[in-house]
């Protein structure tokens, strides 16, 4: 992709970090939306949003319009609490482990078939295929969606917090920026300590609004629990350990 769209080691990472940004920032919100509207229209909302976004990618002919592509394709991350919750709202107590369960079988499932056969799609078409064939589950689901699955009837009247979304995501944003140009301004420039101490300043004015609004998109108190805490640090460095050499493999390529 890197070569075919004529662009920079730097910017091709943003396909990755895009995708991650956007899902980060719409998954908390989106989620409540479910609550307050539906979690079923959500769902197909949603599915519509990553179904627009797939086929925007396959037709990028600039990294601008790719990532743009993949942004949108962030807000699929809601895809997941959207279906916990509906699980949780319409099946027996009794079945609801399992199903939960289910469901998340199917990230590692479909992240593991998904590599594979990526490199398979690959070896006989060029990229844009692997958008392509990503369109057509999307789509094709939709209609057993919004016909079949039940709308939830568990209502919860709730604000989005926009504050918390807006500081979110400029301090996750700018400490992206900050790692990714770092080594082309110079770690120690005027620039990459600036764009650092911004992220810093935002994600701190993040925990702030959180602490401090109604009905936060995150709970921060809950990070006082050691089990919550740690599980959250864990996650971070699983992320770390799993999309790092998605990056950093090809590079060592021929």
């Amino acid at each position: 992709i890197q070569r075919d769209l004529d662009t920079t080691t730097t910017w091709a990472t943003w396909i990755f970090t895009g995708f991650l940004l956007s899902s980060a920032v719409a998954t908390p919100l989106i989620g409540k939306l479910g609550d307050t509207y539906g979690k079923k229209r959500l769902l197909v909302i949603v599915m519509i949003i990553f179904a627009v976004g797939t086929v925007g990618a396959a037709l990028s002919t600039s990294i601008a319009t790719l990532i743009l592509a993949r942004a949108l394709q962030g807000a699929a991350g809601a895809i997941f609490p959207l279906a916990f919750g509906i699980v949780r709202d319409e099946l027996p107590p009794e079945k609801v482990g399992m199903a939960l369960g289910l469901l998340s079988a199917t990230l590692g499932i479909g992240a593991g078939i998904g590599l594979v056969l990526s490199g398979v799609v690959l070896e006989s078409f060029s990229w844009e295929w692997l958008f392509w064939f990503g369109a057509i589950p999307v789509v094709a689901a939709l209609a057993p969606v919004w016909f079949l699955l039940p709308e939830s009837r568990v209502r919860t009247p709730s604000r989005i917090d926009w504050r918390g979304a807006l500081t979110l995501s400029a301090g996750l944003s700018a400490l992206l920026v900050g790692l990714s140009e770092g080594e082309r301004w110079g770690w120690l420039s005027a620039a990459t300590i600036g764009v650092f101490a911004g992220s810093v300043v935002l994600l701190c004015l993040w925990v702030w609004v959180e602490l401090r609004v109604p009905e936060p998109m995150v709970q921060i108190g809950m990070m006082r629990d050691r089990a919550v805490l740690w599980s959250h640090v864990v996650a971070v460095i699983v992320g770390f350990s799993m999309y790092g050499p998605f990056l950093l493999v090809p590079s060592f390529g021929p």
